[in-house]
């Protein structure tokens, strides 16, 4: 599967190499991982109510201290794969000049409006929530979306962008397109 990255979490850690000996053992060899959650002061807080996370390999090229330079990239990925509770997906390699099955996008109650995701239809069937994290009224949600697949908030539909570079407001209830 063919995803491009558009958004990610709130939520940043890593696991190193085994080989402490090895001076960049927190460098190379060091697997990331991304999901989502809440910064309330100082401390984070998951409130997970769907439960996953993305997984960078050192073979996907992924740098910590450029993330940004990830976002708008395509990459090889396996999954989303369930286990032990949790969605997960492995961003394996970079898919240079491949045209993306799906897109990895994260959407927030104050840019994206209010999401219910206790009701039905609140997403289409090309849409895999890979974790959402839930307090109170606000949200963050790690999605992924095939081509043509659709979240519906308040606000609106949201849909990823012609070119596959952004979310867009495909159409809205308020009458205002973004």
């Amino acid at each position: 599967m063919h995803v491009r990255i558009i958004g990610f979490g709130t939520n940043w850690w890593s696991m190193q190499s085994r080989d402490l000996d090895d001076p960049d053992c927190f460098r190379r060899g060091a697997t990331w991982f991304n999901s989502t959650g809440f910064m309330c002061g100082r401390r984070l807080r998951l409130c997970w109510i769907y439960p996953g996370q993305v997984r960078f390999n050192s073979t996907s090229s992924f740098d910590p201290d450029f993330r940004s330079r990830t976002i708008g990239k395509t990459f090889w990925c396996s999954g989303p794969n369930r286990y032990r509770g949790k969605v997960h997906l492995l961003v394996a390699r970079p898919a240079k000049s491949m045209c993306p099955d799906a897109f990895l996008v994260t959407l927030n109650s104050a840019e994206h409006g209010p999401i219910r995701f206790e009701k039905q239809g609140w997403k289409s069937d090309g849409v895999e929530a890979i974790s959402v994290s839930l307090r109170g009224q606000r949200y963050e949600a790690m999605l992924l979306i095939a081509v043509g697949g659709w979240v519906q908030s308040e606000w609106g539909r949201w849909q990823v962008s012609a070119d596959g570079r952004r979310l867009e407001l495909a159409d809205s209830e308020k009458g205002v397109l973004q």
